[in-house]
């Protein structure tokens, strides 16, 4: 069995540092959509396996404790499968249709984007479920409070990118 690396929840922030949405977001369409592709998408796909990763050893080390997330490693799983296919399809679809400033089949893409935010705001009030809103108890290891410190994270971040998204694009 390998040695599991634990980080501290102010490891964990420092790690992943939260940034507001909108106070740095430009507003022509080219340089928003290469912004939420390096503000969001790259950060989501660097950050949701580290939040798998240490879901699996919460899971593992406190499932005799009433309050630990059982399930929720699963969950960030699933999400992040879900996550893929939906910026999949802002990148081979939307994208390059607001990029060359096409109209044809707009309509359209923008509302299967707006079904893909429903779904994941949904994964999202799970993912508050899972985590009772992102607080740990208070005697809970330093690997259970980095899991809701991150968890809060990637909460914050999906919803500031819908936001931008649903507000701009």
């Amino acid at each position: 069995m390998r040695a599991q690396t634990v980080i501290s929840p102010v490891e964990a922030t420092d790690r992943f540092p939260a940034q507001a949405a909108n106070d740095s977001a430009p507003t022509d369409i080219p340089a928003l959509i290469d912004f939420i592709v390096e503000r969001y998408r790259r950060t989501h796909l660097r950050e949701l396996p580290d939040a798998i990763r240490l879901a699996r050893q919460v899971e593992q080390l406190h499932a005799a404790d009433p309050d630990c997330p059982l399930g929720l490693a699963d969950h960030l799983g699933a999400l992040a499968v879900e996550l893929e296919a939906h910026q999949w399809r802002e990148e081979t679809t939307l994208s390059p249709m607001l990029r060359i400033g096409t109209t044809n089949c707009l309509a359209f893409v923008a509302r299967r984007m707006m079904d893909d935010h429903v779904q994941l705001e949904m994964q999202v009030m799970a993912l508050q479920g899972f985590t009772r809103r992102f607080r740990p108890s208070f005697e809970a290891p330093f690997c259970w409070q980095a899991l809701s410190v991150l968890c809060r994270k990637l909460e914050s971040d999906l919803r500031e990118h819908a936001q931008l998204e649903h507000e701009i694009l």
